[in-house]
């Protein structure tokens, strides 16, 4: 594992992030194609307990001592990944990829202008706002509304997970606390969703190389990429990159699920990208950023 992160250390800090978020979105994806034969909450559960088996395996030698210095913001990471991830797989299963993506991402846009009141972030607001209401006609018709509302609580829940994420960040590296974060949510998911995903791979034990796909690409690639990224970028840098989850959700869910999308919606989509490059570019902060988006899906 060393020979592999140090071999990545010397690939372009943007082109990891870029590789990240294509990985992301191709694993959920995935993700989306086992609907048919599990549950939303138990594809993730294995994906969850795929992923955190690989990141605390990584990240091993740190672990007890995280639980140590900080069990309470670990507890509250994982129990906003957990509601954050539940929810966008549930708004997975009922509307496209796409339209998942870009309102689950106004949870971060949220984040980064509540406490600005410079007129370019007052700008982005009314620009992501515009987004949405290009959106709201087709809910009810060409998209579900329970979708919809479960895509809403995921932004929420996005915006929860930056909040704990910087609450644990002083004191646990991120890769440790992402690690127990996702061991903690595979936990959580254990009681309501073991039981029928070891049946549906019983029934369809072919379903385990997709699944294993799914957690590789969407969770434990890109989170490895993002971090060995963090250390090199900037949260303005970083903000702009992943601003085009929205866009590159779209083209992965055309492309691998024959989503489709009308014009109104890919306007919506590509105005709340847009905003949210906007609020990255216009911020004052080149510290580090705290979280992967990887953890947020």
């Amino acid at each position: 594992m060393k020979a592999i992160t140090a071999s990545l250390d010397r690939v372009p800090a943007t082109l990891l992030l870029l590789l990240a978020t294509v990985s992301i979105q191709f694993g959920s994806a995935i993700a989306a194609t086992l609907f048919s034969i599990f549950s939303p909450v138990a594809v993730l559960f294995l994906r969850q307990t795929l992923g955190s088996l690989f990141l605390c395996l990584l990240y091993r030698r740190a672990i007890a001592g995280a639980l140590r210095t900080a069990p309470v913001g670990v507890l509250l990471l994982g129990l906003a990944m957990t509601a954050t991830s539940v929810l966008f797989f549930e708004a997975l299963a009922r509307i496209p990829l796409g339209i998942a993506v870009t309102i689950e991402f106004l949870g971060p846009l949220g984040v980064a202008l509540a406490t600005s009141r410079r007129p370019v972030d007052v700008l982005c607001v009314l620009l992501a706002a515009a987004g949405i209401f290009l959106l709201m006609p087709a809910v009810g018709s060409s998209l579900d509304l329970g979708g919809v509302l479960f895509a809403f609580g995921a932004a929420a829940g996005w915006a929860a997970t930056i909040l704990a994420s910087r609450h644990l960040a002083p004191r646990v590296e991120g890769g440790v606390g992402l690690a127990l974060a996702m061991a903690l949510s595979a936990l959580l998911l254990l009681p309501v969703a073991a039981l029928p995903a070891l049946s549906g791979l019983v029934r369809h034990p072919e379903a385990l190389t997709a699944i294993v796909g799914a957690t590789l690409l969407s969770a434990a690639v890109p989170m490895l990429f993002e971090f060995l990224a963090l250390k090199k970028i900037t949260a303005k840098t970083y903000g702009v990159i992943v601003s085009l989850d929205p866009v590159v959700a779209t083209l992965v869910g055309i492309v691998t699920l024959g989503e489709r999308v009308d014009l109104k919606a890919g306007a919506a989509m590509a105005m709340i990208s847009v905003a949210s490059a906007g609020a990255a570019l216009a911020s004052r902060n080149d510290a580090k950023p705290k979280i992967p988006a990887a953890g947020a899906q």
